[in-house]
């Protein structure tokens, strides 16, 4: 199932012990890793659409300084004095924090029988379980501001990760793998 060039994932994969999920059809082979990167690619590529649409529609924003948004919170403001290179970092921090949310959820569907029984549940559960630690606990140790909530970004932002992430994980996870 490793591919030459790969043995550093798939080893990654067999200390996951994900190296048990099989695909679910006989007719086509689906690695771990290529479940996880078609998922990953998905999913950010999902979420960052979506912000980028709901900024313009909200706000007026364009995607660039949703972008830099990204790129100073993660690294400083005073960071970055070419907007392009700005843009390209916030584009790396997302899909880098993306990715590991993606193999988190691999990681727990894998381990937790109850994730692999009801699609949907796991799908908004995870959304939320992302938009909480992201919002509750990450983003406020990185802008070094406290937590407040306000409901309806609240709502938005949360439905946003539930549709973008968590369901496409869920659904991909149920159709791709067969889990001893």
């Amino acid at each position: 199932m490793c591919k030459e060039g790969f043995g550093h994932i798939c080893s990654f994969a067999k200390r996951m012990k994900m190296n048990k999920l099989m695909p679910s059809n006989g007719n086509t082979r689906w690695s771990v890793f290529s479940i996880i990167i078609l998922s990953w690619l998905l999913v950010g590529t999902l979420d960052i659409c979506s912000a980028f649409l709901h900024s313009y529609l909200k706000r007026g924003t364009m995607p660039g300084a949703i972008l830099r948004y990204i790129a100073s919170t993660a690294f400083g403001k005073d960071r970055f004095t070419d907007p392009k290179i700005a843009n390209i970092a916030g584009l790396l921090v997302h899909y880098s924090i993306a990715l590991g949310w993606t193999i988190l959820f691999f990681f727990l569907y894998r381990r937790f029988r109850w994730m692999q029984k009801n699609v949907l549940a796991t799908g908004i559960g995870y959304g939320f379980f992302i938009w909480a630690f992201m919002n509750i606990l990450l983003l406020p140790v990185w802008n070094n501001k406290a937590y407040v909530f306000k409901a309806e970004p609240a709502i938005v932002n949360a439905l946003i990760l539930m549709a973008a992430i968590g369901l496409p994980l869920a659904l991909l996870a149920k159709k791709k793998i067969a889990v001893n």
